[in-house]
């Protein structure tokens, strides 16, 4: 079974204690680290599909981007984001950064964008074991 496991980078634990919680209530397993590096540490020693990066006050690094995707193709790197325009990360969001989102009371758009990815997992998992059948969508 492929895991449901969320990074959350953001170095206020106040923020990403309700993102975290609204994960955890979509059954999704999250841990929520301060840095990009600490997410490196935990992604060698754990099979995370997804990381959310809260752009406002996580400080980005594209070298480290770049060794992420290098390192863990198949982690999906999504933003979050209270503003719409960020000139400043153009290199990370149009290199690194899978999808950007932006931050709401409920994350529907997140949330939806996690189920595809978590569900194109399982798809291929089935794929590449043979296990066939038809994939489930959770409601």
């Amino acid at each position: 079974m492929v895991e449901r496991a969320v990074i959350v980078v953001d170095p206020h634990k106040n923020h990403s204690g309700v993102l975290c919680s609204v994960l955890e209530n979509e059954d999704y397993e999250t841990i929520s680290v301060g840095s990009l590096s600490e997410a490196r540490d935990n992604l060698e020693t754990k099979n995370y599909r997804a990381m959310i990066i809260d752009l406002d006050h996580a400080p980005l690094d594209n070298r480290l981007l770049k060794e992420l995707r290098h390192r863990h193709p198949s982690i999906c790197l999504v933003g979050l984001s209270s503003r719409s325009f960020h000139p400043e990360l153009e290199e990370a969001l149009t290199r690194y950064i899978d999808a950007c989102f932006v931050k709401s009371a409920e994350y529907d758009d997140l949330l939806y964008w996690l189920r595809a990815v978590f569900d194109s997992s399982i798809r291929e998992r089935r794929e590449n074991d043979g296990s066939g059948g038809p994939s489930r969508e959770r409601t």
